[in-house]
């Protein structure tokens, strides 16, 4: 499954879509804020799986008009779609700003695997991109993978799943420092006994 800030971020770099500042403040923000992340999970039946949308944000706008699923089971497989850890209004950009943020993703993840019958300890692959030396966050590239580390690890546990760590100049998201992609494996006969 392709994020909405891939599939733009493909589109700007390979020259079909001009980057402009416009095109990041039209776009309504994918970061989750509070209240938005009740569970109104929609189910919809694709072969070999389904898409999970777990929020009516999940359903309404990121499907809906963006044309992509928060979740998709395939199989034994959960895909999940990036997850911004960025800035909402009025929040800070140092360290702890930044650690809170990485809170808020990680517990989107959490939320989106829980709702695809999956959890953390399910998960066999990540796929992270960074923003290094923007303006949203005062830490350099070492305290940014530090801050990372420390809460990632309060969301998982040993044994860790791979991951590939990929700088990039910016995301989609205004305010954007990172986008995580998880995929799990979770068979089915194991839904229901989380």
């Amino acid at each position: 499954m392709i994020s909405r800030g891939f599939l733009i971020g493909a589109l700007i770099g390979a020259g079909w879509l001009a980057a402009s500042p416009t095109l990041a403040e039209d776009l309504p923000t994918t970061i989750i804020r509070p209240g938005e992340d009740r569970l109104q999970i929609t189910r919809l039946p694709t072969p070999g799986g389904e898409v999970i949308l777990p929020t009516a944000k999940d359903r309404l706008q990121n499907h809906d008009q963006y044309l992509y699923a928060a979740a998709r089971r395939a199989g034994d497989f959960v895909y999940l779609a990036g997850v911004i850890v960025g800035r909402l209004p009025g929040e800070g950009n140092d360290t702890e700003a930044f650690k809170a943020q990485l809170r808020r993703a990680f517990a989107t993840i959490d939320r989106n695997l829980k709702a695809s019958g999956a959890s953390m300890a399910d998960v066999v692959d990540m796929q992270t991109l960074a923003v290094f030396g923007g303006p949203d966050f005062t830490g350099d590239m070492t305290a940014e993978l530090n801050a990372y580390a420390q809460v990632k690890a309060e969301f998982m546990k040993p044994p860790y799943p791979t991951e590939t760590l990929v700088g990039v100049k910016q995301l989609v998201e205004p305010g954007g420092l990172m986008e995580i992609r998880v995929i799990a494996y979770a068979p089915k006969r194991r839904i229901g006994r989380r």
